[in-house]
């Protein structure tokens, strides 16, 4: 599973300070998701950030089907 979450942020032309604030998910926590360091967040978070992103859930995980 890949998290979508940095090229989708960029596309709305936000910083991770400013998703931060509009989703209530901690900048470094966004910043983690964003690196790949935690690559299995809640829905709970997920739905927070594709509110803000303006996407659904689909467009923001991507889901490897080889594995």
């Amino acid at each position: 599973m890949r998290l979508k979450i940095e090229e989708l942020r960029k596309k709305k032309k936000l910083s991770r300070r400013q998703l931060s604030l509009k989703s209530g998910v901690a900048r470094g926590y966004i910043s983690e998701l964003e690196s790949g360091k935690y690559d299995n967040p809640t829905v709970r978070v997920l739905v927070k950030l594709s509110k803000v992103l303006c996407c659904t859930l689909d467009e923001l995980v991507d889901i490897d089907d080889e594995e």
